[in-house]
């Protein structure tokens, strides 16, 4: 299938239209669907072959090529334009106090950026030189053109690229479908029977679902930028825990994905959890194939009884990836529609979980390479991004909606979900949910201990349970003392509804 002329207008995927909506549903925002990662290449390099790889690779994008406009009727499309020469600058910060430092903050300097998606550049990056052998790879990509497996796919091409120009022998083919092969893909799936299948399939498994999940008071805005608290599985805990998932006949994503559900419970008070769940909604061979966005992102549920043991959990995850996997082509945003979600600016489900295997096997000649996120899109609750970038450690990135969200409460829920997991890894399999402690040591000896010291004389107001709750009725009109404000009884998540639970336990 040849790539199609400049001046050809394509029509966006409904994955592409969920990007669209969002920003220009937020015109106050800076292009918050932005994100940028850097590649970590560690040994001799040649700039110049490095540049010139980077440049040839985001000429053979297609979706970086194109340009989104309203048509007449109001829907975006996609007008194909010519490949335009990157503008890949070399920086050089090894006489920075801080040349890590220092990059980072041009990178997040850059990201501030705002991106015309009808006239800008959908791509930018620059190399940082922080060392004599040390260099950082940076990309710059609106998250509307290109999703993770999209960059994977690109990032793999770069190293490619740069092993043939530095030996001077010939390019081999990128082995790519062009864009419109995965638009295609996505138009027949929308016209076919399997679509209605899995809407119906969709429907049924979320059936008397729980309210949304979250650990903040009420529900805000998506914000331009969102807090960011990261923690580190070691390398040595990484190993343990892939050890026990061995010995419970299961990948170690899937203690990953049963930590966070022990980690809902026990925050939330729901026995019926549901994560929100990203998946790459590429099934058929063209659309794997393409540097684009298909991402989506939909609900896991999971039961979590604290009697079952935490084997059980892990497998019981197992399970229902596997089905959510087999109906991921049917959009999140539709879904969330389709079960009658309150329009509270949120457009997932739960928790946001976010398993990110790096494991692109990236070297530019004898020099390594290891890929890190700088941002990603804003999150509208919580979101937690597990990295197995393949150098030893597990990185997790805890990023929270500041309106909702103090710095303290990210800190606090970082810290209680590393520690689920590093029991997961430390604990037989057969141990337990019950038995999983979210709270640290100190924290429960400060609860043990509460109100048995000296009486302690006040001179306020007298602070009686009646005075609380008029006082936290007065702060939140509408709002339940024990959690974030429910709609009215009878509204699409009122308490009228069958099988709801609170979020917040009394």
């Amino acid at each position: 299938m040849a790539l199609d002329e400049p001046g050809t207008e394509l029509p966006v995927s409904e994955a592409q239209s969920g990007v669209w909506l969002a920003e220009r549903s937020r015109p106050d925002l800076s292009s918050p669907y932005l994100w940028g990662e850097y590649t970590d290449i560690t040994g001799a390099l040649d700039i110049d072959v490095l540049v010139a790889a980077v440049r040839q690779a985001v000429r053979e994008t297609e979706a970086l090529h194109v340009r989104f406009i309203e048509a007449p009727d109001g829907r975006p499309v996609q007008r194909v334009t010519s490949p335009r020469s990157t503008s890949l600058p070399v920086r050089d910060l090894r006489q920075e106090t801080d040349p890590h430092a220092t990059a980072l903050a041009w990178m997040r300097e850059e990201l501030s950026r705002p991106v015309d998606l009808a006239e800008g550049e959908l791509f930018d990056g620059a190399v940082l030189r922080i060392g004599d052998q040390r260099h950082l790879l940076f990309h710059r990509v609106h998250h509307i053109a290109l999703d993770g497996f999209g960059m994977t796919l690109l990032s793999r091409r770069v190293a490619e690229l740069y092993d043939s120009l530095l030996c001077g022998g010939p390019i081999p083919g990128n082995g790519w479908s062009p864009l419109r092969a995965a638009l295609e893909e996505d138009r027949a799936y929308h016209a076919s029977p399997r679509r209605e299948t899995d809407r119906r399939w969709w429907l049924g498994r979320m059936e008397g679902r729980p309210e949304f999940l979250s650990l903040a008071a009420r529900p805000a805005p998506v914000p331009a930028g969102s807090l960011r608290r990261t923690s580190v599985l070691s390398e040595a805990e990484f190993a343990q825990l892939r050890s026990a998932a061995g010995e419970m006949g299961q990948r170690w994503s899937r203690l990953v994905v049963a930590a966070a559900a022990v980690f809902a419970h026990a925050m939330t008070g729901s026995r019926d959890v549901v994560l929100s769940l990203p998946v790459t909604g590429r099934v058929g061979e063209q659309s794997r194939r393409v540097p684009g966005m298909t991402a989506n992102v939909l609900p896991l549920r999971l039961p979590v009884d604290p009697a079952a043991t935490f084997a059980d959990l892990a497998a019981r995850a197992d399970e229902e990836i596997a089905l959510v996997q087999r109906h991921q082509r049917y959009r999140g945003e539709r879904l969330r529609r389709d079960l009658g979600y309150p329009e509270d600016g949120r457009r997932f489900f739960g928790p946001v979980l976010n398993i990110q295997r790096f494991a692109y096997g990236l070297r530019f000649g004898s020099a390594t390479a290891t890929v890190h996120n700088v941002q990603a899109p804003p999150s509208e609750d919580l979101s937690l991004v597990a990295y197995d970038r393949g150098d030893g450690p597990l990185t997790i990135d805890a990023d929270a909606n500041p309106a909702n969200h103090s710095p303290e409460l990210l800190r606090e829920a970082g810290e209680r979900f590393l520690r689920v997991l590093r029991q997961a890894a430390a604990r037989p399999g057969r141990t337990r949910v019950a038995r999983y402690a979210v709270t640290s040591a100190a924290e429960r000896d400060r609860l043990r201990t509460a109100g048995t010291g000296p009486r302690q004389r006040t001179t306020g107001p007298a602070r009686t349970a009646l005075a609380w709750f008029q006082a936290h009725v007065a702060r939140a009109p509408g709002g339940s003392p024990c959690g974030p404000p429910r709609p009215a009884s009878g509204s699409p998540t009122g308490n009228s509804t069958p099988g709801r639970t609170p979020s917040r336990p009394c």
